[in-house]
C-alpha cells in the first residue's frame, strides 16, 4: 500500500513501533500494519470514544463540558473547576480510583464524567465506588454531616447494559423501595448509552441524541456536518486531528491502539468497513474484512455476525 498520508518516514516508524509493541498486532503484514496506522492519523477528528481524546477534548474545555452536562443533569451548571483525576486513600492498600475526568462547581458538587468503551465486569459497582469516594473524603474530623455536598458520576458508554425498557439515559438515586419516596440526592449516576441511539437523522435529533451521534461518530467525520446543532460546532473544532501537537499526536496513537486503552481497535475500524461493504453487497470486501479480522485472532463467531457470513463458512477461510 503506498503511503499518500504526509508522514515522514522517521514519523512512520515511531507509528509502527508502538503497533509492534502489541502483541495481537505484530503479526500483521506490513500493508495491514500501514493501513492501521494511516486509518487513525489520517482522520480529520480524533475518536471521542477513545479516553485519551476524550480527556483531551473534555479535560481541558470546561465551557465544552459545561455544555455536555447541562444536556445531562437535571441543574444549570454555570462553572466548573478541574480536580486531580486520583482520589486520596484512606489506607494504603485502598483499591485506587483513577477517573477520566474529576471537576466540582461552583456549590462545591463534584461531577464525576467517564468514558467507558467496552463492557468490563461490574461496572455499576464501580461507578458507585467512585461516586461513594468522593462522599467519603469531604468530612473532616467536627465537621457535619449537613455539609456534604451532591456526587455526580456520568458514564458515557459505548455498549448496551440489560434493562426493562429502552432509553438513551438511565439516572439512578437511592428511593424507598415500595413508595419510591427519594433517600436523597447525594448521590446520582447517569448510565449514558450511545448504541441506544436510533435517529439517524441531525436535523431531527435532540441535544442528548445530538451529543451521542459525535461521540460515536468523531472518528468518520470528514468534515463538520452542515446539520449539526451549532452550539456542538466547539466540539468538532476542539477535536480536529491536525490541532494535535506531535507529542499529543502519538499518545493518541498510543491509546488507540493500546490493549489497555482500546483492546479491539482493529476490529472497530473493520467494522466501520464492514457497515459500508455490507450496505454495497460486495462480498469481496466482506471476504477480506472477515480474512483480516482472523488474522487478528477474532473469534468466527464474532466475525460471522459482523460480516453476515456463516460461522462455517469463516471455518474455511482459515
Amino acid at each position: 500500500m503506498k503511503n499518500e498520508n504526509t508522514l515522514t518516514p522517521e514519523q512512520y516508524a515511531i507509528y509502527e513501533g508502538i503497533v509492534n509493541e502489541i502483541e495481537k498486532y505484530r503479526g500483521l503484514s506490513p500493508e495491514e500494519k500501514e493501513a492501521l496506522i494511516l486509518d487513525i492519523v489520517s482522520r480529520p477528528y480524533i475518536d471521542l470514544l477513545c479516553d485519551w481524546a476524550f480527556k483531551h477534548v473534555f479535560g481541558h474545555h470546561p465551557e465544552l463540558l459545561i455544555l455536555l452536562l447541562n444536556d445531562i443533569l437535571p441543574e444549570n451548571i454555570n462553572s466548573l473547576t478541574y480536580l486531580p483525576n486520583e482520589s486520596d486513600r484512606w489506607k494504603g492498600d485502598d483499591k485506587v480510583v483513577i477517573m477520566d475526568v474529576l471537576c466540582e462547581t461552583a456549590g462545591g458538587k463534584k461531577i464525576i464524567v467517564e468514558m467507558q468503551q467496552q463492557d468490563r465486569a461490574w461496572l455499576k459497582n464501580r461507578m458507585m465506588y467512585y461516586g461513594a469516594s468522593m462522599l467519603s473524603g469531604q468530612l473532616s474530623a467536627g465537621d457535619s454531616y449537613g455539609s456534604l455536598k451532591s456526587v455526580y458520576v456520568v458514564c458515557l458508554m459505548d455498549f448496551k447494559l440489560k434493562h426493562d425498557d429502552d432509553r438513551l439515559i438511565y439516572a439512578y438515586q437511592m428511593r424507598e423501595r415500595e413508595s419510591h419516596e427519594l433517600y436523597g440526592e447525594l448521590l446520582s449516576i447517569y448510565l449514558c448509552e450511545l448504541p441506544r441511539l436510533t435517529e439517524t437523522t441531525l436535523s431531527k435529533m435532540n441535544p442528548v441524541e445530538a451529543w451521542f451521534h459525535i461521540l460515536k461518530n468523531s472518528a468518520t467525520f470528514t468534515e463538520i456536518p452542515e446539520d449539526l446543532d451549532p452550539r456542538l460546532k466547539p466540539v468538532m473544532e476542539a477535536a480536529r486531528s491536525k490541532k494535535l501537537s506531535g507529542e499529543d499526536r502519538i499518545q493518541y496513537f498510543r491509546a488507540m491502539v493500546s490493549e489497555e486503552d482500546k483492546r479491539d481497535i482493529a476490529q472497530a475500524y473493520l467494522e466501520r468497513g464492514i457497515e459500508q461493504g455490507l450496505e454495497q453487497g460486495k462480498i469481496e470486501e466482506r471476504l477480506d474484512i472477515a480474512r483480516r479480522m482472523l488474522s487478528l485472532g477474532c473469534e468466527p463467531e464474532i466475525i460471522a455476525q459482523a460480516t453476515a457470513f456463516s460461522v462455517e463458512e469463516i471455518k474455511s477461510l482459515i
